[in-house]
């Protein structure tokens, strides 16, 4: 096993590196893209693996001074930026991330025919020589930014086992195209959501779109947008060049476009996407602010954007990072993020550890929080099915407990006799944990989704009555459980939607 630190994506070839990342559009070219910006601050690496000379493992990665304070906001900001302002070294840490500075996610790819087993043990290699990087160039911090969901336990297997914690980053927003007109998204949406947008694109009917493959004429304008939408950007990370956008285009040929929006011949926004024959990367957006609100310009593009997805049959709009608050009320699901990290120092790292909470995205917003601490569907499924398993067996044992006693006497003989039937306990302990699963499931779970679930009870403790105690299945009740189990399907349907573009 050899492993590899290389200066450029040219260290390895177009077709091993994208092997490892099937249908990925942030692929080679991509990177070559990237190396092409000359991103400031940002010092470009890739950390691979070979066996027997073939590439098994590969992931980006970056050196850059980051700022503790990244993300902060609110008062807190201003406190800090204050301090940094007298102290710039203070808040600051040399830092050697896997990631990418603007990947989506952090492309951590393996062999096609790589076993879970292998992955771990690969990636081991992958943070055992990320360290020692680190340690030859006196680097304070190592981390992982954006580890998708979809890699979430072998990060967490592995990233814990090396001494990293966890710590929430902004999700990725994907809107799914299940409709096969405009009209049908806006139908989709609530009734006031749909108004909204309906008028909003009446609003601006006097702009022109133009998909471009080049933006080397409009360069200026295009950088004139991006730093208006970057100043005004809550949180930032990296800061793109013109080279970034024009090797974007060159490099990805095809599969990167530029639709912008021209209010007579005055460029007022721009949008940057990557797209395949199933999905539309959106992957930065820049805007007039003079004239952003007037033309509802972010509404005009998102609208355009998901017209360019039902018209060439694309499956997924996949609208980047932030705004996800309002990319819900558009019909996105979100798919969670997360960074990884721990410093060198043991000492660092336990304040870090210590003080980590007032950092966290999801500090000051219960929407995100919700998404980064819900449990795995499997674990919710789980839950659910012993809480139903529960609360039945309890019914169930009331029953048989009632049939050993008979009827209700209130006398002390009567009392003696309940408490000496197995089936009174049953019941007891069944009931203790009905409550310890539904607290459980509330903790993660919206109050008026869960509440209307329980009514699954009434079904399974019909089945068990008619199993149990040949009491009769009638039609009404037939009817009346599918009525419940549609109702709660319709419940669930609607969940994404009420619940939470490209990077600005």
């Amino acid at each position: 096993m050899q492993a590899v630190i290389a200066r450029s994506i040219e260290a390895f070839s177009r077709e091993e590196w994208n092997r490892l990342f099937p249908g990925d559009l942030e692929d080679w070219s991509f990177y070559r893209a990237i190396e092409a910006a000359a991103l400031p601050d940002f010092e470009l690496l890739y950390l691979a693996v070979r066996e027997n000379g073939e590439l098994c493992a590969a992931v980006p990665a970056f050196i850059s001074d980051y700022r503790l304070d990244t993300t902060l906001t609110g008062p807190l900001r201003r406190v800090t930026g204050a301090i940094s302002r007298l102290f710039p070294r203070l808040l600051r840490q040399r830092l050697l991330c896997l990631g990418s500075p603007v990947g989506e996610i952090c492309h951590l790819g393996f062999a096609p025919d790589c076993s879970e087993a292998a992955q771990a043990r690969l990636l081991e290699r992958l943070f055992f020589e990320l360290e020692q990087y680190a340690a030859q160039r006196r680097i304070a911090m190592i981390a992982t930014k954006d580890a998708s969901a979809g890699q979430d336990l072998l990060w967490s297997s592995v990233g814990a086992a090396r001494g990293l914690r966890r710590q929430p980053s902004l999700p990725i927003a994907l809107l799914d195209i299940r409709f096969d007109s405009l009209d049908g998204y806006l139908a989709t949406l609530s009734p006031a959501t749909r108004k909204d947008l309906r008028r909003k694109m009446k609003a601006s009917a006097e702009l022109r779109v133009e998909w471009r493959s080049n933006v080397d004429d409009i360069i200026d304008d295009v950088m004139r947008l991006y730093r208006a939408t970057l100043a005004h950007a809550a949180l930032s990370f990296e800061e793109l060049t013109a080279d970034f956008f024009r090797a974007v285009l060159r490099e990805l040929g095809p599969r990167a476009s530029c639709a912008t929006y021209w209010l007579g011949d005055r460029l007022v926004a721009f949008n940057l996407v990557l797209h395949d024959g199933t999905l539309l990367l959106d992957k930065f957006l820049g805007m007039d602010y003079a004239v952003a609100r007037r033309y509802n310009l972010y509404y005009v593009t998102w609208l355009h954007n998901v017209r360019y997805c039902i018209e060439h049959g694309l499956q997924t709009y996949q609208a980047g990072q932030g705004l996800h608050r309002e990319k819900l009320r558009l019909g996105c699901r979100l798919s969670p993020n997360w960074l990884w990290y721990r410093h060198r120092s043991r000492v660092a790292d336990a304040v870090f550890a210590r003080f980590e909470r007032w950092f966290q995205l999801d500090r000051d917003d219960p929407q995100l929080a919700t998404l980064m601490n819900a449990p795995p569907r499997g674990a919710t499924i789980t839950a659910w099915c012993g809480f139903l398993a529960c609360a039945a067996l309890s019914q169930i044992a009331f029953k048989y407990a009632g049939l050993q006693t008979g009827p209700f006497e209130g006398s002390a003989h009567w009392f003696a006799l309940a408490t000496t039937s197995p089936w009174l306990w049953v019941s007891v302990a069944s009931h203790i944990g009905e409550f310890a699963l539904w607290m459980t499931i509330l903790s993660k779970s919206a109050l008026s989704s869960a509440f209307a679930t329980t009514a699954l009870l009434f079904v399974v403790i019909m089945l068990a009555s008619w199993l149990l105690f040949a009491e009769p299945l009638t039609w009404n009740k037939l009817v009346g459980s599918g009525v419940i189990l549609a109702g709660i399907l319709m419940l669930g349907a609607d969940e994404p939607r009420n619940a939470g573009h490209g990077s600005a």
